[in-house]
């Protein structure tokens, strides 16, 4: 396999873990609950994985997404229900924007 199909298999199973692992947690929220702590926790490690596989087209976009993640952590710490509903909409948010720029190139 070269490298080139790895890196895309790998950034292609990162993205569906974390689709699957972002629905969890939006349901929770929508129903007004705390997610769970290993949720939020699969789905941080996760997003770092996605950052680690982006490229540099998609940087500052990533960069963004970041951001929000060091918030969605913090909001985590302070076990603050709307502080984390916030950060989780603004990364996805930021998502969006990502896949937007992504379908410019």
């Amino acid at each position: 396999m070269s490298a080139i199909k790895q890196q895309q298999d790998e950034f292609k199973s990162v993205k569906q873990r974390l689709s699957k692992i972002q629905l969890v947690i939006k349901k929770d929220l929508k129903d007004g609950r705390f997610p769970r702590v290993d949720d939020l926790n699969h789905f941080i490690a996760t997003s770092r994985e996605m950052d680690r596989l982006c490229q540099n087209e998609w940087r500052v976009e990533m960069d963004n997404y970041m951001d929000r993640l060091d918030q969605l952590e913090t909001a985590m710490k302070n076990n603050e229900l709307q502080a984390i509903e916030n950060a989780f909409h603004e990364l996805l948010d930021c998502k969006i924007s990502c896949h937007k720029e992504f379908r410019q190139q």
